[in-house]
């Protein structure tokens, strides 16, 4: 035997054909046998994956039911020998393998195969919440749209936020940053120098993402009502809930239902939310709702409270430019007598200023995010209608 009670590699035909006699005499073992015959089935299974992890694929599924069939018996019969085993010694070696396989699947874009893994891991150790999440999101990828939305109801059941803080340090010899279970585990590996800078990552709450989930997997299935329901239930339990306001928004964003979105915003500002991008969609909404002068307002209040926000900065400059066309239409219409001419320098300088105006947003936003090629294609032209050659040139060559 290993040091993990499982078989050593080198006694793995021995212990087959062990396992093999037990089974022919399967049908006349009483309980306690038979437990046995399942407990040490489940370990060989376990053992064989571990030596020739390629196995994996085809052993998991029998080796889960073997284990899962001795506990069941010992139910029954209300002994604890095999069970206690199962649950602090072989399911921990079994979840691993699980999630390693579920990952290497995912890795591969096989999602399909990957989170019923996943799924396995949470029934085997249910406070592993997060392993349910992870099928959720799996299933969805698959695009079995259904699984994926029974999943996610489940983890409401639970109450899963997912909230928490996982504790992180460097490795030494990989460089890469390593996630730890625990402080007290984290800071051994630091004091005994195999690993450095030690730190916390918060993860944030995905109770809103649940819900925000599943109303989008019902509008991909084409069930809008179900999908406003999802939002409709969260909501009676806590309707001011900052985080299912947000899931609300995004839908009805997605559903382009720019009425229903403000007045949810709305909701969610009320209460004191200084979110950036809240702001940033009200202008997108109002904008494309033909309230220009309300999305200016809404755009500069994104900058106000992040003046990092490229895209509000674009935006609005690309507001300046409302009415343009018009303007250049006009122009162009325009013939050559003396009160025509004078009708389209006119013009030309209301244009200009619109430039001069869109310019100043445009060159902030270039300033902050120099690659962006949207921004430097706006900008460019802004430049030559400006006939400022020389920026035009400069912006060019970067």
């Amino acid at each position: 035997m290993s040091k993990d009670g499982l078989p050593a590699p080198k006694d793995l035909a021995e212990f087959d054909s062990e396992l093999k006699a037990l089974e022919a005499n399967l049908g006349s073992a009483d309980e306690e046998q038979r437990a046995g015959y399942y407990f040490y089935k489940g370990k060989y299974g376990l053992a064989k994956m571990q030596t020739n992890p390629a196995t994996s694929g085809e052993l998991l599924k029998p080796t889960i039911e073997s284990l899962e069939k001795a506990i069941q018996i010992e139910k029954g019969t209300g002994d604890n020998e095999y069970t206690g085993q199962i649950r602090e010694q072989i399911y921990p070696i079994l979840k691993s393998a699980l999630v390693d396989q579920a990952i290497a699947l995912g890795k591969q874009q096989d999602y399909k195969s990957a989170y019923p893994l996943f799924e396995q891991v949470y029934r085997i150790s249910p406070r592993d919440t997060v392993h349910l999440y992870n099928a959720a999101a799996y299933a969805s990828n698959s695009q079995d749209y259904k699984q994926a939305i029974d999943y996610y109801k489940e983890l409401q059941q639970l109450g899963f936020t997912g909230k928490g803080v996982n504790y992180t340090a460097k490795n030494v010899e990989t460089g890469q940053v390593e996630f730890f279970p625990n402080k007290t585990t984290r800071d051994l590996s630091v004091a005994q120098k195999t690993h450095v800078e030690p730190g916390i990552h918060r993860e944030p709450s995905k109770k809103s993402d649940i819900v925000k989930n599943i109303a989008k997997l019902y509008l991909i299935l084409g069930d809008k009502e179900n999908a406003k329901k999802a939002i409709e239930d969260a909501k009676k339990a806590n309707p001011n809930d900052v985080e299912i306001l947000s899931a609300e928004a995004q839908l009805y964003l997605e559903a382009d239902d720019y009425d229903n979105y403000r007045k949810t915003v709305q909701q969610i500002l009320n209460q004191g939310s200084t979110d950036p991008i809240l702001y940033f969609n009200l202008g997108v909404t109002s904008a494309k709702s033909g309230d220009v002068e309300g999305a200016k307002k809404y755009y500069a209040k994104a900058i106000e409270l992040d003046p990092q926000l490229v895209g509000a900065y674009q935006n609005l400059g690309i507001l300046q430019l409302s009415g343009e066309d018009e303007i250049v239409s006009e122009m162009n219409n325009l013939g050559t007598s003396k009160k025509e001419m004078k009708r389209y320098d006119e013009l030309k300088e209301k244009r200009n200023e619109m430039y001069r105006e869109a310019m100043k947003y445009l060159e902030k936003a270039h300033e902050i995010d120099p690659d962006n090629t949207d921004v430097k294609t706006i900008l460019g032209n802004l430049y030559q209608g400006l006939e400022m050659m020389d920026k035009y040139k400069a912006l060019k060559n970067e």
